[in-house]
């Protein structure tokens, strides 16, 4: 066995290209959620909340994928940015599964579990263990706290749309798949 590394060992290394792979996923995820089963956007009408276009999701959906880019970019440049790579991985994480909980809780599939389950949720978990190294524990803890914030933020939103009833949803979803 070696000598144990010192807590600051590691923090001055580089942010690799892996860094890229937060906007990647993202993207892969929203193309799922867009087109996967009847489509996120539908889901979301069908529990009688949201109302997008797919043009409008997409769109909205690109503004995340920009923010995204920015992150893994400042996280590369700058060791002063890499909490927000932290709270990207805690987003991912956390959405994976919620995913997953959304659609046990609506005995049916919800567009984004499938990356959710294989994408998210693995590469989160992997992204924020990398990062543990590379950012000192502050830091590190406030860029998980601001991704459940955030996270948090987004589902208390959809949940109080007017109109939408995650029980209308599982029924819509259940009703859809005996189609």
């Amino acid at each position: 066995m070696g000598v144990a590394p010192s807590s600051d060992q590691g923090r001055n290394q580089p942010v690799g290209a892996w860094a890229w792979l937060l906007p990647v996923a993202y993207a892969v995820h929203v193309v799922e959620e867009a087109f996967g089963g009847r489509g996120f956007t539908q889901w979301m009408a069908a529990g009688g909340g949201l109302h997008l276009s797919i043009t409008e999701f997409i769109a909205l959906n690109s503004v995340g994928i920009s923010i995204l880019c920015l992150v893994a970019w400042a996280a590369r440049e700058s060791t002063a940015w890499r909490w927000l790579l932290v709270g990207g991985a805690t987003i991912l994480f956390v959405n994976g599964i919620c995913h997953v909980a959304v659609c046990v809780a609506t005995q049916g599939y919800v567009p984004g579990m499938w990356t959710g389950l294989v994408l998210y949720m693995p590469l989160g978990a992997v992204l924020l263990f990398v990062m543990r190294r590379l950012v000192p524990p502050r830091l590190f803890w406030l860029g998980v706290a601001c991704g459940f914030i955030i996270h948090g933020t987004v589902i208390w939103m959809v949940l109080r749309m007017p109109g939408f009833e995650l029980e209308r949803a599982r029924m819509i979803t259940l009703a859809s798949l005996r189609i």
